[in-house]
């Protein structure tokens, strides 16, 4: 369970930048040296995409202090 709770947290926190920043995920995919979310399909859509991630983090996090 806590499983869900951690993948709950990373999706509200990559859609928050998605959303505010989206050079800091460019940022960090340079310091990492790997493609993270810089397809350009993610930062075109990068508003939807972002309010998807937060929706579905949510309801992880909700799921997991409800069970």
């Amino acid at each position: 369970m806590i499983f869900i709770l951690a993948i709950g947290v990373l999706s509200a926190i990559f859609g928050l930048l998605l959303l505010v920043s989206p050079k800091t995920i460019l940022e960090i995919e340079q310091h990492a040296n790997k493609v993270i979310l810089t397809d350009p399909f993610f930062l075109k859509y990068r508003r939807p995409l972002g309010f998807f991630l937060i929706a579905g983090s949510a309801y992880m996090i909700y799921v997991f202090y409800t069970s």
